[in-house]
């Protein structure tokens, strides 16, 4: 997202990026801090948790640092990982730019337009690469329809339905749950569907976006459909539509593609 490159090179001569981790969730356990170590060229250098811990006890030679603070500070840091709750990102994207850091946040990058649009103007004036993770364009399905529509095999796609559903009828206690800013399913399975969607037809004219709470208790949307519209001329006209749910029990087919005639 800005001009700086990285090179992740392990040729000999060339020294790792190191690479720090801020936050130990779930997505920092179970994919930043993996990917990191299993990475060539990338270092996984040290994490920063309030959870020492269970950092340690996953990682017993990686550094634990006690605050973001402290990972800026330190000047062998080449890359941050920011996987904290969705409403922190900006604040700590900012600081790690301005610290001259590059910097990867888990998706969504921020919880506004506009603070997200702030970052990419530091990132460019820093010069350092600022860009969101997106595993889900690594996704077996995705990469094979990939594959198919950009052989023209299919011919005329008009209509392509794109599935997330997970069954977790009862709300668990997370922060992800609760209502505050960057909370919701929206924001949590909907970056992954609309950035595979961006992928594979670009920018839509139009988004029509409905969301819910249906189950007891939620305090944030936990259903929502949102459709894309692509307004071409008449026979050229598509539409694709995006769907999560917490009350999937038995999951049907994740991706569903109608062709014209």
């Amino acid at each position: 997202m800005a001009t700086t490159s990285l090179s992740t090179s392990s040729s000999a001569g060339q020294t790792p990026l190191q690479v720090a981790v801020i936050g130990y969730g779930s997505a920092a356990r179970v994919f930043h801090a993996p990917l990191i170590a299993g990475v060539p060229g990338l270092q996984l250098a040290c994490i920063c948790s309030s959870r020492p811990e269970a950092v340690r006890a996953d990682w017993p030679h990686v550094s634990v640092q006690p605050s973001p603070e402290a990972v800026y500070a330190d000047p062998n840091i080449d890359v941050v990982v920011i996987a904290t709750p969705n409403d922190s990102h900006f604040l700590l994207a900012q600081a790690a730019l301005l610290a001259g850091k590059h910097v990867v946040v888990d998706k969504p990058c921020t919880v506004t337009l506009a603070e997200t649009q702030a970052l990419l103007a530091l990132a460019a004036q820093q010069r350092r690469v600022l860009t969101v993770f997106q595993n889900r364009r690594f996704d077996r399905d995705f990469l094979a329809l990939q594959q198919v529509l950009a052989s023209g095999a299919l011919g005329r796609v008009v209509q392509v339905q794109s599935h997330f559903d997970r069954y977790r009828p009862v709300v668990p206690s997370r922060w992800r749950e609760r209502s505050q800013p960057g909370a919701g399913l929206w924001l949590d399975l909907g970056p992954h569907l609309i950035d595979q969607a961006l992928c594979l037809w670009g920018m839509p004219d139009a988004l029509l976006l409905d969301w819910a709470c249906l189950r007891e208790g939620a305090q944030v949307n936990d259903w929502f459909q949102a459709v894309l519209r692509y307004d071409g001329e008449a026979g050229s006209q598509r539409r694709v539509i995006l769907h999560a749910s917490t009350l999937v029990a038995r999951n049907g087919p994740r991706w569903a593609v109608r062709l014209g005639s």
